[in-house]
């Protein structure tokens, strides 16, 4: 996902929000680079509140400037996906890369 993540920088903003604890971003950014994919990198530790808490996503939206109708959440665990839902983001339970890979190309097209 991270190589398509790659792609999507001329059509669309990525961002992260992940329930994290400390040292969290040091070791993906070492591990994956994800600072030259995703802008905002929101973490639970940072923010001081995990997803499904409202406020994790509404702190999320405020940095990244953007409306609930604006985003696409996608989450491996329906819970957080739920939490998206009470929001007014559309969201999507990452199955698999194909299905999940469709859902943004769908998301995206005009």
């Amino acid at each position: 996902m991270i190589d398509y993540a790659r792609t999507l920088s001329s059509r669309a903003g990525t961002a992260i929000l992940s329930n994290s604890a400390d040292g969290a971003r040091e070791e993906e950014e070492r591990r994956f680079g994800f600072s030259e994919v995703f802008d905002p990198i929101c973490y639970s530790h940072e923010q001081g509140v995990n997803k499904p808490h409202r406020d994790a996503y509404v702190r999320a939206l405020q940095r990244m400037g953007a409306e609930p109708d604006d985003v696409l959440f996608i989450d491996d665990h329906q819970v957080s996906v739920d939490g998206a839902h009470a929001v007014g983001i559309r969201a999507v339970r990452h199955l698999d890369n194909a299905t999940t890979i469709a859902a943004i190309e769908e998301f995206l097209r005009p």
